[in-house]
């Protein structure tokens, strides 16, 4: 199906005024043993998730295609409409539009993880969730030793930052997610490919440059996780959408901390909001997020909101933050939105997330995951629980992600 059938379908179907995403990554996981063989999501107290599953069409969705790398920028893609395979943007061209950074039509943006190591093993790809302020001292150190003309290093959020080499859009190197390299020799997972050389000497010079940085001799003494190198990967240049309102006839806005969430509403030309204290981890401005949310629905026909809770507790392997963080979104954004969309009657709701991640074996799949399509009055399976067992049981799967948006914006009778 081309665009322009995708944007005709959308105009003429008609349907629900609104439309509310809510994509809290990271819920979905495979059974724990710790947890007698349940999910988090299973053992997490989530009244106001189950009451939705009662109410709504619950079903399976597969957000990042087969053959393509589990990721969260191709999942996020596809939550919005866009095929990943199909579309030009990555992770790193993603970020730079999420943090406001213009790159040039030859420049190419690379995520920069600050990370934990000992004895040349990845301890920890997150550098102890090292905060906002010491992170911006490091960048700043980066820049001023070794930025220039050809590279600058941009401060983004917390550990996850940016490095932009400008001109070097032809370089020929491939990188690994720092995730993956968790608990590996480093040696293993450097970048590779004849141009590798250049992001060697980079992180190599960058970690002399950190070792003996206040900030981490401080946080060595305070017994903290040192963020004592960068890991660089998810190349890419300035990325390219067709606008949102272009592709569905629909305007978008969308509500998150994240820079690769920003990144991809900002390339689709969304009204991108801002909110005090949410932080793009589980210590985010639940309320103020909603709140913010709800106003934006006013003036918008979809609204995204994206919460990273689970997400992060799923990089610190905590299985009981992932399940506090699930049972706080359920009691704090859930239940308010839910009451709050009730009380409007012209709005469908879709709660969904990327992909399985799991807080245990740091595994991620691009098996199906769980989703929920709501409207006041609307059909139901009448499943017991939102959880990935009780979605598995109906019959109702999205094998194409991208899809998904789709029957979202249908009318009632097309959902079936």
């Amino acid at each position: 199906m081309d665009n322009r059938k995708i944007s005709f379908l959308f105009v003429s179907l008609g349907g629900p005024v609104k439309s509310f995403i809510l994509l809290p990554t990271g819920i979905a996981d495979v059974p724990v043993e710790d947890l007698d063989g349940k999910t988090p999501l299973q053992v997490a107290r989530t009244p106001n998730l189950d009451r939705l599953a009662v109410a709504a069409r619950l079903g399976m969705v597969r957000q990042v295609p087969q053959g393509l790398p589990v990721s969260s920028d191709a999942a996020m893609l596809s939550v919005l409409g866009y095929d990943p395979r199909r579309e030009s943007a990555s992770r790193g061209g993603l970020e730079a539009a999420g943090l406001g950074i213009v790159l040039g039509e030859d420049d190419l943006a690379l995520r920069m993880n600050f990370v934990s190591t000992f004895r040349d093993h990845l301890v920890d790809f997150g550098a102890g969730r090292i905060g906002g302020v010491e992170a911006r001292l490091l960048v700043q150190a980066l820049q001023e030793e070794l930025g220039g003309k050809v590279r600058r290093f941009h401060p983004g959020l917390g550990y996850r930052n940016l490095l932009v080499l400008h001109g070097g859009r032809d370089l020929d190197f491939q990188t690994v997610p720092p995730q993956q390299v968790q608990g590996r020799d480093l040696a293993e997972a450097m970048p590779t490919g004849p141009d590798a050389v250049v992001l060697l000497e980079i992180m190599e010079e960058a970690g002399q440059i950190l070792a003996s940085h206040d900030v981490n001799q401080v946080r060595i003494d305070l017994k903290e996780n040192p963020a004592d190198r960068i890991w660089l990967w998810g190349e890419g240049p300035a990325p390219v959408l067709e606008p949102f309102r272009l592709r569905t006839g629909r305007s978008l806005a969308v509500v998150a901390a994240a820079p690769l969430v920003r990144g991809i509403g900002a390339v689709a030309g969304a009204e991108v909001i801002t909110v005090d204290g949410a932080t793009g981890s589980y210590d985010t401005n639940y309320k103020g997020k909603l709140v913010a949310a709800l106003e934006a629905l006013e003036k918008h026909d979809v609204v995204l909101l994206h919460i990273a809770a689970a997400n992060e507790a799923c990089h610190e392997t905590d299985i009981y933050r992932k399940i506090s963080t699930i049972e706080e979104m359920d009691h704090l954004v859930v239940g308010p939105l839910i009451k709050a969309l009730e009380a409007r009657g012209d709005s469908r709701l879709m709660v969904t997330t990327d992909h399985m991640t799991s807080t245990v074996e740091r595994e991620e799949s691009s098996d199906l995951v769980p989703f929920a399509l709501w409207e006041p009055n609307g059909e139901s399976t009448r499943g017991e629980r939102f959880t990935e067992e009780q979605a598995a049981l109906g019959d109702f799967v999205v094998e194409a992600g991208h899809s998904l948006l789709e029957l979202l914006m249908r009318p009632a009778e097309a959902l079936g």
